[in-house]
């Protein structure tokens, strides 16, 4: 046997004291770090979470601004205003103009989530071959030229985007080169599932959903100040001029995926030939079927449907939201934004408490990592689940917000049911693990955003308690996440190491 396949020695002289140290000891690999890179598994952590932060800053500073964007241009065909100045916001929200916006906003999220589809896995079995690194740069390049192509459509051709405002949905093709968001994300938390301890892993977790929480907060607050000073160029101006200097924290991250390659004594037998693309192709298509053996386990497929309703949950509560209060309860777009900052500020303070409340779960009431994961995951799907049928029964934005407090605490849902999964799944397989996440919350978006739009139209032409039907649905879905959450078994430890527990 190679010492590839043993992993790094204790006396590698490619590790210096420091690496041995900090590095994750027990069923995780080691891994090697530059000397301008991050060493400790928390300093790795927590670039992670800023990167997810400033990605998230990015998107959410963008988000409000486009929406006013098409909204304008949506309103000068409704108003047959061939001017170039834009129209007062207040005479756009008529219920044809509403109704066609959130249409059109369905329809682009549809199509991101196809694209990233149909490039989630085979990206992320890349990731498990080439490394974690070069699969997060390439993805997050490909998601900055989507993002920087709708203001370019908006400025450049505005005349021919108000013709046919769907032109804008050509932006999604950027996303082939990396696969957009979902395999950023996945790529992200396999970077903190490698250089973590399953003691720690929903921690890391945390912390990742803690960077993207106070990026969905940073990002709002400082896109509806700009707003209601600049207008909705200025924000988007912001994000073009910062997206460079984000590329660059990539870089402090040394490359975390273990190599478990073949030993020289492999390809001496094999002539030290390279594998042809037809044996590449025809090995993935191993690995795929190999990785959908996890779906046999009953207990990984309940803890998915959580995934499964995750971007209809997304849409909901980000793309739908601020159109929803603009519409329903008058206000600016700008103005949504500075109201939902306080629910930004609770769910930080809400991830700060959940390190401390898991651990208390663990040394005062004799929970097992797998138990508390669990129970938290299921604690926050009620939350959300409350928190929706309040939303949904509600007439007035006091009540509104009420409802998105109570949902807010539940907020962490996502990262941890992607910890209690995750006991299931042996470490070298955590990357493919994610990314059969990832495809699960991509079928969720055929459940997403476009019946979502769908509902919105009813509410807008039935009025009356019609018009929170978008989040009731979004509180049937998380009810029949939470039943499926009732059924998981943990899993068996004694079980014959091979990728997936079985039960």
């Amino acid at each position: 046997m190679s010492r590839e396949n043993l992993g790094p020695q204790e006396d590698d002289p490619l590790l210096s004291a420091g690496e041995r140290a900090d590095s994750p000891i027990g069923s995780k690999p080691r891994y090697i770090a530059g000397r301008w890179q991050a060493k400790s598994p928390t300093t790795i952590v927590l670039l992670v979470a800023l990167i997810k932060f400033a990605v998230t800053a990015s998107g959410m500073l963008l988000l409000v601004p486009i929406y006013r964007l098409i909204e304008d241009a949506i309103c000068h065909v409704y108003y047959g205003d061939e001017s170039s100045d834009p129209i007062d916001e207040m005479q756009c929200k008529v219920d044809a103009v509403q109704s066609r916006l959130a249409y059109l906003l369905g329809w682009v999220n549809l199509l991101n989530s196809v694209i990233t589809f149909l490039l989630a896995y085979p990206f992320g079995m890349l990731a498990d071959r080439i490394g974690r690194k070069p699969m997060a740069l390439m993805s997050y390049f490909g998601l900055s030229l989507s993002f920087a192509f709708g203001p370019l459509m908006l400025s450049a051709y505005n005349e021919s985007f108000r013709r046919n405002p769907y032109l804008i949905m050509t932006g999604s093709l950027f996303l082939v080169l990396g696969g957009g968001v979902q395999v950023l994300l996945a790529t992200l938390y396999a970077i903190a599932a490698d250089v973590s301890d399953e003691k720690d892993q929903a921690s890391s977790f945390l912390y990742l959903t803690f960077g993207a929480t106070a990026g969905g907060l940073i990002g709002p607050v400082l896109a509806g100040i700009l707003m209601k000073r600049y207008g909705p160029w200025v924000p988007i101006i912001v994000v073009l001029a910062i997206t460079p200097f984000l590329f660059c924290l990539f870089f402090f991250i040394p490359e975390t995926l273990a190599k478990h390659g073949k030993s020289s004594d492999d390809d001496a037998e094999e002539g030290g030939r390279a594998p042809t693309v037809r044996q590449q192709v025809a090995e993935g298509l191993r690995d795929l079927a190999a990785s959908l053996t996890m779906l046999k386990n009953p207990s990984i497929l309940l803890v998915l449907v959580t995934f499964l309703v995750q971007n209809a949950r997304f849409a909901a509560y980000v793309s739908l939201l601020a159109q929803y209060m603009s519409k329903h309860f008058l206000w600016r777009l700008a103005d949504t934004s500075l109201l939902l900052s306080p629910l930004g500020l609770l769910n930080l303070a809400l991830l700060a408490v959940l390190p401390t409340v898991s651990k208390m779960l663990m040394s005062r009431m004799g929970y097992t990592t797998f138990g508390k994961d669990l129970l938290l995951t299921q604690v926050s799907t009620v939350l959300i689940v409350i928190g929706a049928f309040i939303e949904a029964f509600s007439h007035n934005v006091v009540l509104f917000v009420f409802g998105l407090v109570i949902g807010t605490l539940g907020a962490a849902d996502s990262p941890l049911a992607r910890a209690t999964v995750s006991h299931y799944v042996e470490p070298q397989y955590i990357s493919r693990l994610y990314g059969l996440i990832s495809m699960v919350e991509i079928l969720g978006s055929f459940i997403g955003s476009p019946v979502l739009a769908w509902l919105f139209d009813k509410g807008l032409q039935h009025k009356g308690i019609w018009i929170g039907l978008p989040y009731f649905y979004i509180g049937v879905l998380c009810c029949i996440s939470l039943v499926a959450l009732m059924f998981v078994r943990p899993p068996r430890k004694d079980a014959a190491r091979s990728h997936v527990h079985s039960m």
